[in-house]
């Protein structure tokens, strides 16, 4: 059977340092093939080779000075070119930092599909999708190992390409960069929308932060930002933070570590989850120089010592940022969904 540690697509190899190139024609055949388009079942060793290459990736990006979630967001949230969906959790951020203007990804098969094609040459992204295991994989795995503490899903990592990446498939009318005008209606929209909301206080004393003892978002006011866009960014930040309170999705109960641990897991989340909702809105949340050395070091330490809490913080702000939007997640939508804590088989 083919080496564990790749996923295969479309014949093509994905390796742990990048992604997937399209052959040409001086390509040779690859030598780990099991069916045409077909992917290896995720194993142990498949899953913890997926944590480390999207912990790589990110820690790369940091290394170069740049900060996946601390970005100018122009085209909104990247969403699948077949389904329509939105990309979620720590697809997102590989995905908006990819260097593309398209918010379109797809396959190379699906580019096949609508009758164009990947260009020659052309590197692909990768993605991280979720094999949800039935009810009948977990009794056969509980048989065969007498233990009942198994991860309902398994991550393993398939490859996509931007629709900039595709000759043949005209790109959709939504796929435009945003009006700028528009954004902080859009930033409102966000804040009208999240149910249960927090007390909000505004104040010319305070720092913007998020109280779990009351219940209260505490923020400078508007006038006292550089521009709305910050403004917007440190709301949804702190709005995050309170989305995990026990009267609402109950981080607090799913807490792990020491509180050094716990106030960094938590902090990751409300980043992420800002970024989300930055992302959705076309708020801008760039990085100042002033926060980027020291914070960029401090959270590459992190990332090195644990290389599961990207994902997992990743799942957790999706969930936040979902709760806030007032979205209600379809069934069939959770392929990319990683639970808060998963053992892996």
């Amino acid at each position: 059977g083919p080496a564990t540690g790749w996923t295969l697509f479309l014949g093509n190899q994905f390796s742990q340092e990048g992604g997937v190139s399209v052959p040409d024609e001086n390509t040779p055949p690859p030598g780990k093939i099991l069916f045409w388009g077909s992917v290896v079942q995720p194993t142990l060793e498949v899953n913890m080779d997926v944590y480390s290459t999207v912990t790589d990736r990110i820690l790369k990006q940091l290394e170069a000075g740049v900060i996946p979630w601390r970005k100018t967001w122009t085209t909104g949230l990247p969403v699948s070119l077949t389904t329509g969906r939105e990309y979620r959790g720590i697809n997102i951020l590989i995905l908006s930092t990819a260097g593309h203007r398209s918010r379109y990804w797809g396959t190379f098969r699906q580019a096949l599909r609508l009758g164009g094609h990947v260009r020659k040459g052309e590197k692909g992204t990768p993605v991280v999708y979720w094999h949800w295991r039935t009810p009948e994989d977990l009794a056969r795995l509980q048989e065969k190992t007498g233990k009942a503490d198994f991860a309902p899903c398994i991550p393993f990592i398939s490859t996509v390409f931007n629709l900039d990446q595709v000759e043949g498939v005209a790109h959709p009318d939504a796929d435009l960069v945003r009006n700028h005008d528009q954004r902080l209606e859009l930033a409102d929209n966000v804040f009208d929308m999240m149910p249960d909301k927090p007390e909000i206080v505004h104040t010319c004393l305070s720092e913007p932060g998020y109280s779990w003892r009351e219940d209260r978002v505490t923020l400078p006011h508007l006038s006292q930002f550089e521009n709305a866009d910050e403004y917007y960014a440190a709301l949804f930040h702190e709005l995050s933070h309170a989305s995990g309170s026990e009267r609402r999705l109950n981080r607090i109960a799913e807490r792990a570590g020491n509180g050094t641990e716990q106030y960094s897991f938590e902090e990751l989340i409300a980043e992420f989850g800002a970024s989300f909702l930055c992302a959705f809105a076309g708020i801008h949340n760039p990085a100042s120089e002033q926060l980027a050395a020291g914070y960029i070091s401090n959270w590459a330490e992190v990332f090195r010592k644990d290389s599961r809490i990207l994902m997992r913080a990743a799942s957790a702000a999706q969930r936040a940022a979902d709760y806030i939007r007032g979205k209600v997640l379809p069934a069939d939508e959770h392929e990319e969904i990683a639970p808060s804590e998963a053992v892996a088989a």
